[in-house]
């Protein structure tokens, strides 16, 4: 059977308590359920982002993004 690219995204707003921890701990459970040899690559990102928050006034926040690309011979929606 082929193996196939599926590729996690995790991420949480900077903002929230501890977010960088919650962050970590839930890539890690992620990756405890894929075997180490079919994982490609393991990335975390900062990615800023601009909001309109109330009375009309402009805002930016940080969001910590990690993609866990990894190969699978399963190719679902998850």
């Amino acid at each position: 059977m082929p193996e196939h690219v599926q590729i996690r995204i995790i991420s949480l707003l900077d903002e929230a308590s501890n977010s960088f921890e919650q962050l970590e701990t839930l890539a890690n459970r992620f990756l405890a359920e894929i075997p180490h040899d079919k994982v490609d690559n393991v990335e975390m990102r900062n990615i800023e982002r601009d909001f309109m928050g109330e009375n009309e006034q402009h805002g930016r926040e940080m969001d910590h993004v990690i993609y866990i690309r990894y190969r699978t011979a399963d190719v679902g929606d998850d």
